[in-house]
């Protein structure tokens, strides 16, 4: 568990580094080694047996990249809404939206009902809890990214002020 989370920090890291140099696109290479790392802690988290595993990797990949086809659709939704969008454009994109999220919902419950086919129930809710905990860990190395970049901002700012009060 450890060395997988380990691996994790070190992918989420580099992937910050990157997107702090290109944001608006992350670089797709770390993206696919996120998306592997996350079905390693959710395999783990779900305790799967070999036989269940393989299932698991494919069906999920394909969930995944459904889900990913929904939310670019959302981006591109809030894309529109750039330059200078009138009330309409709001209502349409908020409209948009909403279906997208109805949509994204019905296709977890599809996918529940293929994963039940080879999974326990215990299984899939410990998947949707191990989803929402890996989501949470990036988030927080994201946070903690964040913030000791701006610490290690301010104590160089702290020193060269310091230095060239020393000098006079």
């Amino acid at each position: 568990m450890k060395k997988i989370l380990l691996m994790l920090a070190m992918v989420v890291a580099a992937v910050f580094s990157i997107q702090a140099q290109c944001p608006d696109r992350p670089d797709p290479k770390m993206l696919k080694q996120i998306q592997e790392y996350k079905i390693k802690f959710l395999a783990q988290e779900m305790e799967l047996k070999a036989d269940q595993k393989e299932k698991f990797v494919e069906l999920y990949q394909k969930l995944s990249d459904e889900r990913h086809a929904n939310f670019e659709k959302m981006r591109a939704y809030e894309a529109t809404l750039k330059n200078n969008p009138s009330d309409a454009d709001y209502k349409s994109a908020s409209d948009a939206m909403a279906d997208l999220r109805v949509k994204d919902a019905a296709l977890e419950k599809e996918f529940d009902k293929e994963f039940a086919k080879f999974l326990t129930h215990k299984q899939i809710y410990l998947m949707k809890q191990g989803e929402e905990k890996f989501r949470r860990k990036m988030t927080d190395m994201h946070h903690k990214r964040k913030h000791s970049k701006g610490k290690h901002k301010a104590d160089a700012r702290n020193k060269t002020a310091s230095a060239q009060g020393t000098d006079k």
